[in-house]
């Protein structure tokens, strides 16, 4: 098997990178949404609904998969050459 040629390794690291960077961040929306709906009024106690609650932490789950897509598809790049004709 030959080696990937350098774009090839640039642009899978490129991918690497962005699924990187996804999964850093999943977790920081759901905390900056829940740091923002926190009422102090009689107590500490979250405004937010239990459903909009649920929904902004499906999609941090979501932002991680995607970030995992993009680690995968960096290595899939990376790895495996396409068939050309030759």
């Amino acid at each position: 098997m030959t080696r990937p040629s350098p774009a090839r390794r640039r642009t899978a690291r490129a991918v690497r990178a962005a699924g990187d960077v996804l999964r850093t961040a999943a977790p920081v929306g759901p905390i900056v949404v829940v740091l923002f709906h926190i009422d102090t009024v009689d107590g500490p106690h979250l405004a937010l609904p239990l459903l909009h609650l649920v929904v902004v932490l499906l999609a941090g789950l979501g932002v991680d998969r995607l970030g995992l897509l993009l680690l995968g598809l960096g290595h899939h790049i990376e790895r495996h050459r396409p068939d050309t004709a030759s």
